[in-house]
């Protein structure tokens, strides 16, 4: 690229390292990388080889921020990006944040201001909607072929084996342990909102409890103590229906994207080979030979390079956008009001579930006002953060696990570590 390379930070040596990789592809030079795991952080510089040079490590999150970059990107954990998103604005860095964009309704308030009081760029990468399916969808229902948007459904299915969680969970007071099914949402909320232009405006939460009988939630498996799966029906603020599938845990494995509008239907689905279903009936469309087309989106050639990026695609334009935004080529694309949208209804939808399902209102944070219920509101099921009605991780209440149980995951765990 011609122009000058925005200076990056990314918290996260993870997840964060491989997108540091992806955000040089579109003009980012990475310039210091941070974890508060020093392991992570040395797996990491071994993974980055001959291209760590220019990099500065650290494992103390203040003293990074104290770096001379321009932006940063969150990839910490899923439970604390809020807190580290507002000390990074108001150390004067545009920030891109994985999801969730908080943990809190409270944090959604904190965040919204600092965003608004810095006047930096705030980017939610939020990547499912940048598939080429997904574009696709988006690119039928926004140019008005495919009349209005009436109902939606997404889901987010993904089992793991014992074996992968201990590569991703470091106990039970890691945040996979404990959190909410109805938390990791955006994979699926994510899509509905950016192709329809559309948000919610209510939720009400439905959850499938923990199944002691499942193998994967015994022994080791069981210091995840949350439920099998969730829905979210919301309703978004054109009238439509949206069914929300957040991370489940089903004998399945993948996406789907369905979005019926009043002249076609639009389904992207896993085991497609990558193909798109558009449905458009004669009894709307007369003329039309085929009432079922099957074919396969491609990305526009100018973004081929997409396809070799991680979540087929979506990472690419993640940091794309973000550059974009930046630079001032185009406003943000996901911003803060949408990631809260995105995050606000699996908090909430927990708390309907917890209540038999009853509507939860979701608040348009744009309205200063109305947002102003929700300051301090830390209603959350982390076990070491203190709140007023304190959750469990599940619908059943307190789910206990033996000594045995903790013992044959840590021993999985060191051998994990050791391989690294």
């Amino acid at each position: 690229m011609s122009e000058k390379k925005i200076k990056l930070g990314v918290f996260g040596a993870g997840r964060g390292a491989y997108l540091g990789k992806v955000a040089r592809q579109v003009g980012f030079e990475l310039v210091a990388l941070c974890d508060v795991f020093e392991a992570q952080l040395n797996h990491a510089r071994k993974g980055l080889g001959s291209d760590d040079v220019g990099i500065t490590y650290y494992t103390d999150y203040d003293k990074f921020l104290q770096h001379d970059f321009d932006a940063v990107i969150l990839a910490n954990y899923a439970t604390q990006h809020a807190p580290a998103a507002v000390k990074a604005l108001k150390a004067g860095k545009h920030v891109m944040s994985e999801c969730m964009a908080m943990l809190t309704m409270g944090e959604a308030v904190e965040l919204a201001e600092a965003v608004e009081e810095s006047g930096l760029v705030y980017s939610f990468a939020e990547n499912y909607p940048y598939s080429a399916r997904n574009l696709e969808i988006a690119r039928l229902v926004q140019s008005g072929e495919m009349g209005k948007f009436m109902y939606g459904e997404a889901e987010y299915v993904h089992p793991m084996s014992v074996k992968s969680r201990v590569g991703l969970t470091s106990g039970p007071e890691h945040w996979r342990s404990w959190m909410p099914v109805t938390y990791y949402c955006t994979h699926s909320m994510g899509p509905i909102m950016r192709i329809t232009g559309t948000r919610p405006v209510r939720v009400n939460g439905f959850v499938v409890p923990h199944d002691f009988d499942d193998p994967l939630n015994q022994g080791a498996g069981l210091i995840k103590v949350d439920d099998c799966m969730s829905i979210l029906m919301c309703q978004m603020d054109n009238g439509a229906l949206a069914k929300i599938m957040p991370c489940a845990k089903l004998r399945d494995h993948g996406t789907r994207v369905r979005i019926c509008c009043n002249r076609g239907t639009m389904e992207a689905n896993q085991g497609t080979n990558g193909q798109l279903r558009v449905r458009r009936m004669h009894l709307d469309w007369p003329d039309d030979q085929l009432e079922t087309e099957l074919y396969e989106p491609k990305f526009p050639e100018e973004f081929a390079e997409a396809a070799t990026t991680g979540h087929g695609g979506g990472d690419f334009f993640t940091c794309y956008f973000f550059g974009e935004a930046i630079r001032g080529h185009r406003p943000v694309d996901l911003d803060v009001y949408k990631a809260i949208d995105m995050s606000a209804i699996g908090i909430l939808g927990y708390k309907s579930a917890l209540q038999h399902g009853i509507p939860m209102e979701i608040v348009d944070f744009h309205d200063k006002k109305a947002r102003e219920v929700f300051r301090g509101d830390n209603w959350n099921p982390d076990p070491a953060i203190p709140c007023k009605d304190k959750p469990f991780s599940s619908v059943l209440g307190k789910i206990e696990f033996g000594g045995e149980d903790l013992a044959e995951f840590r021993r999985l765990r060191k051998e994990y570590e050791e391989s690294l």
